[in-house]
Formats: structure tokens, sequence, C-alpha cells
């Protein structure tokens, strides 16, 4: 019965595969929208309200790049 529980709660914890995968795609994200947002300040489109909205992207793709980070940091460790 102990052997069932454990590999039950194996199935349910995400993979170090499916973590590098996200990360990926975080940091992807986070690179393409710093570059939207470096392309747009220099042109007639760029307000406040684009500013915000990509401010509003950023903050959260950034915090995840910096978790990816520490998490790699302590892998090594």
């Amino acid at each position: 019965m102990l052997t069932a529980t454990a590999l039950a709660s194996l199935q349910n914890t995400p993979a170090i595969e499916q973590i590098a995968v996200g990360g990926m795609l975080a940091t992807i994200g986070l690179i393409a929208s710093l570059s939207v947002a470096e392309i747009m300040v220099e042109s007639k489109c760029w307000n406040g309200w684009a500013s915000s909205t990509l401010e509003m992207q950023n903050t959260p793709l950034l915090l995840v790049f910096l978790a990816i980070v520490a998490f790699k940091v302590l892998m090594v460790l």
C-alpha cells in the first residue's frame, strides 16, 4: 500500500524537463517583450498606455526569470 501511495504522489509532481521547457518559454517571452519595448520607445506609438501594458507583462516574466536563475543555481550547489 505504501508503494502505491508513493507512486501516485510521484505522478503529480512536475518533472525537471517540464520546468526547463517552461523556463525556456518564459525566457523567450521576456526577451521578445523587452525587445518590443525598446523598439516602441523610439516610435510615435509610445504613450502611457503602451508603457503600462508592457510593464504589466514584463514584471511577472522577470520574476519567473529570476526564479529560474535561482533554481539553476541551487541545482548546481
